[in-house]
């Protein structure tokens, strides 16, 4: 593919499905944050007491704190990206592989928007990790 990268068009294009994206991030990690909010008051208030609790349905409210922290930070992770891609943008190096420096095609970032990394990059990566760990 040509080392062009891509048109303003489609850097607006790109840029705005970002900006939605974004927003359903925050607010899914808003809800996240209510949601354990929630949890921790009523914990608080005594309403879920332990002692009338079934040790399996303790260990079932522990697992569904824990699992909605895990999601919360894996949130957290994914808008850095989405900030980062916005940032790519605004410096014109977003739709270009960081590996190969060729333009990454397009049904890959309608995919993942922010990918850093063309297929062939992608792939050039992984082979030299597998050969550091040899």
């Amino acid at each position: 593919m040509a080392k062009k990268g891509l048109t303003a068009k489609q850097l607006q294009y790109f840029k705005d499905k970002l900006l939605v994206e974004r927003q359903k991030v925050l607010e899914e990690m808003g809800e996240l944050q209510q949601n354990n909010l929630k949890q921790t008051i009523s914990d608080a208030a005594g309403e879920n007491s332990r002692y009338s609790y079934h040790l399996g349905d303790v260990a079932s409210l522990s697992y569904g704190r824990e699992f909605s922290m895990g999601l919360a930070e894996r949130q957290q992770k994914y808008l850095e990206q989405v900030d980062a891609a916005l940032a790519r943008i605004a410096d014109g190096s977003y739709g270009i592989c960081r590996v190969t420096g060729d333009t990454i095609d397009l049904e890959r970032l309608e995919e993942v928007l922010v990918a850093k990394y063309s297929v062939k990059g992608k792939e050039q990566l992984e082979r030299r990790k597998r050969q550091q760990g040899l």
